[in-house]
C-alpha cells in the first residue's frame, strides 16, 4: 500500500462532475437515517468531539451550507461518530489562498481535502499533516474501499499521510462511437481489431453511407489541443490499440521502465495512423480540432463514422443537437476498443488519484481515530451510501421495485436549486456507479458499464515528479508532440525515426530524463 521514500509532485486530479447533482421538494418529514454500524460506532464513541473540516471537494462550492437543522446528511456524519461537525466550504478559486491563510494563523482545520498529490505532499513537508501509518490498520473496510494505486498516491516517504479523497470517473469520455446505420447499408460489421477498423473507414469515405451522391463523408476524425498535444482528442485511443500513448506514458516491466512514446511499438502506431492519413480516411479538419466542442460539432453534423467522444452523447440532450445541426438522429453505437496486435484493448487508462483526505498534524491519537472512523462510515457504509451518493431519499433517490432509483434527472429546475448543498457530500459515489449518473438513455448506461472492461490500469509514470534540474523539460515534450504529429501525417517519414531518438538523445538529453525516473522508481520501490 505504501511506497518508499521519494518526493513527487503531481498534476491535481480533476474530476468535473459538478453538473451532475441535486435537487428537492418538501423534506417536512425526513429523518437522518443511520445503519447499525453507526450505531455502533456512536457507542464507541461516548464523549461528543468537535471536528472542523476544510472541503473544496465538495463538488458545488457555490452551494450555500445549510443550518443544521436541515442539513440531513451533516446530521448523519455526527450521530454515526458522536461529532460536532463544523464544515468550512471555500469558494471556487480561493481555496489555495484561504487555506494558507488559516494555516499561517494557525489554525489548521482537523479534516483538509486536498486536490492534488503536489500539495498533500508540501503541506507534509511543511509539518502541517499528520502521518495515518500507524492507524490505517484498525480500519479495514477504509482500506478495501480503494485500490492499491489510489493508496499508493497518498503515500510520501514510506508513510501513508492521506486518504483517497473521491474516485475519478474512467470508462465513458473515451467512448468508441460508430455509425452502426452505415454498417447495415454497406453490410459490414462492427470492428474488432485495427485492419478490421482500417477496412470500415475507408469505406465509410469512399461508398457514399448516408447514400446522398456526394463524396462528403470520412471514416474518422481526431484533433490535438491548443498545446500540440495529442492526448484525449482520438489520436491517442488508436494508439492505444498498440499499447503506446503519448508524453509521459511511462510503464514498469521487467524491473525497467518503459517508455512508451518512445518504444518501438510507437512506431507500429504512427504507421498505422499515417495509413490512414494517405488513404484519406480522416477528416482533414482534423487539424483545426482544438477544443472538445469542435469536435462534437462533428459528431451532430453526422458526416464522419467513427469518433472517440464521450458517451454521454447518447444523451436526449445531445441527439436533439445532432437532430437540430445534421437533420436526424444517426444510429450512433459505442462498441468496445479493437484488439490490438499485442492483445492491448485499452478504452483509457485510469486517472490518477490526486485528490485526498488529511488530517491536521496538531490532532492528536483520539482526534485521529475519530476522523478516520467517519470516513470509514462515509465511504463504505452500505445503508448510508445512497444518501451521500444521490441526496435525500424521497427526493433525489427512491426505492422503486426493490432497488434504488436516482430521480434527479426527473427534478424541476427550481427543485434542484432548492438543495444543492447536497453536492458537499458526494464524494463516496462510485466512479463506476451508472446509477447516480442518473443517464436517461439506457444505451449510455449500457456504454458505460461496458467500457468498465477495458479500464487499464494507472500508469506509474503518473508518480514522477519533473527534476527541477532538467531545465530540458518542456523543450523535449514539445519536440516528442511535434515529432509525433509529423509522422503520423506524414510530413516527417517513418525512416527517420532513428534520427528522432537521436536527437532526443543528443539534443534534448533524453537520458538525464530516464535516470531521473530509473532514480525515483527505485526510490518508490517499483524497481530493484
Amino acid at each position: 500500500m505504501q511506497l518508499k521514500k521519494v518526493s513527487f509532485t503531481v498534476l491535481a486530479a480533476i474530476v468535473g462532475l459538478g453538473a451532475l447533482l441535486s435537487a428537492c421538494t418538501d423534506k417536512e418529514g425526513i429523518k437522518p437515517g443511520a445503519s447499525s454500524s453507526s450505531q455502533s460506532e456512536s457507542n464507541k464513541f461516548a464523549t461528543k468531539m468537535k471536528i472542523t473540516m476544510f472541503n473544496q471537494g465538495t463538488f458545488n462550492a457555490a452551494a450555500p451550507i445549510p443550518p443544521r437543522e436541515e442539513d440531513i446528511q451533516r446530521q448523519m456524519l455526527e450521530k454515526a461518530v458522536n461529532i460536532d461537525l463544523d464544515m468550512m466550504v471555500p469558494q471556487a478559486g480561493q481555496a489555495t489562498t484561504k487555506l494558507n491563510t488559516l494555516i499561517a494563523g494557525g489554525d489548521i482545520p482537523d479534516l483538509l481535502f486536498l486536490k492534488s498529490r503536489a500539495d498533500l505532499a508540501q503541506y507534509y513537508d511543511q509539518g502541517v499533516l499528520a502521518d495515518l501509518t500507524p492507524y490505517l490498520d484498525q480500519f479495514p473496510e477504509l482500506q478495501k474501499r480503494f485500490g492499491k494505486d489510489s493508496w499508493d498516491a497518498t503515500s510520501y516517504l514510506g508513510k501513508t499521510i492521506g486518504v483517497p479523497g473521491y474516485d475519478n470517473v474512467n470508462g465513458i469520455s473515451r467512448s468508441f462511437f460508430i455509425r452502426n446505420d452505415w454498417l447495415k447499408k454497406l453490410n459490414m460489421k462492427v470492428p474488432t481489431t485495427p485492419d478490421e477498423l482500417f477496412e470500415v473507414m475507408k469505406a465509410f469515405t469512399e461508398k457514399d453511407p448516408d447514400g446522398n451522391g456526394k463524396n462528403d463523408t470520412y471514416g474518422f476524425i481526431g484533433g490535438m489541443n491548443k498545446e500540440g498535444n495529442l492526448q484525449t482528442y482520438g489520436f491517442d485511443s488508436l494508439m492505444w490499440m498498440f499499447g503506446v500513448n503519448p508524453p509521459s506514458a511511462i510503464e514498469v516491466k521487467d524491473n525497467k521502465p518503459v517508455f512508451l512514446f518512445i518504444d518501438p511499438k510507437m512506431k507500429e502506431a504512427l504507421a498505422y495512423i499515417n495509413k490512414m492519413m494517405t488513404a484519406k480516411v480522416v477528416d482533414p479538419d482534423w487539424v483545426t480540432m482544438t477544443t472538445p466542442d469542435l469536435l462534437d460539432q462533428k459528431l451532430y453534423k453526422g458526416k464522419v463514422g467513427f469518433m472517440i467522444r464521450d458517451a454521454r452523447r447518447l444523451e436526449p440532450d445531445y441527439q436533439q443537437k445532432m437532430k437540430e445541426i445534421g437533420g436526424e438522429i444517426p444510429e450512433w453505437i459505442v462498441i468496445p476498443p479493437m484488439k490490438g496486435p499485442y492483445g492491448d484493448q485499452i478504452v483509457e487508462r485510469k486517472s490518477f488519484q490526486g485528490n485526498s483526505w488529511a488530517i491536521s498534524k496538531k490532532a492528536d491519537k483520539d482526534k485521529i481515530i475519530r476522523i478516520l472512523s467517519m470516513l470509514e462510515y462515509l465511504f463504505t457504509d452500505k445503508e448510508a451510501y445512497p444518501n451521500f451518493a444521490y441526496g435525500i431519499k424521497g427526493i433525489h433517490w427512491d426505492i422503486v421495485d426493490g432497488k434504488i432509483k436516482n430521480k434527479t434527472s426527473e427534478l424541476s429546475k427550481e427543485m434542484k436549486e432548492k438543495y444543492l448543498w447536497v453536492d458537499h457530500y458526494r464524494m463516496p459515489r462510485r466512479g463506476d456507479d451508472a446509477e447516480y449518473f442518473s443517464f436517461q438513455n439506457p444505451k449510455t448506461t449500457e456504454a458505460f458499464t461496458n467500457n468498465q472492461q477495458y479500464v487499464g490500469l494507472t500508469l506509474p509514470g503518473n508518480l514522477l515528479t519533473a527534476d527541477p534540474s532538467d531545465t530540458l523539460a518542456a523543450d523535449r515534450t514539445r519536440f516528442i508532440n511535434e515529432s509525433l504529429v509529423k509522422f503520423m501525417s506524414g510530413k516527417d517519414p517513418l525512416t527517420n525515426w532513428d534520427n528522432f531518438l537521436k536527437t532526443l538523445d543528443t539534443k534534448f538529453d533524453m537520458q538525464k530524463y530516464k535516470d531521473t525516473a530509473v532514480k525515483q522508481f527505485k526510490e518508490a520501490g517499483l524497481i530493484k
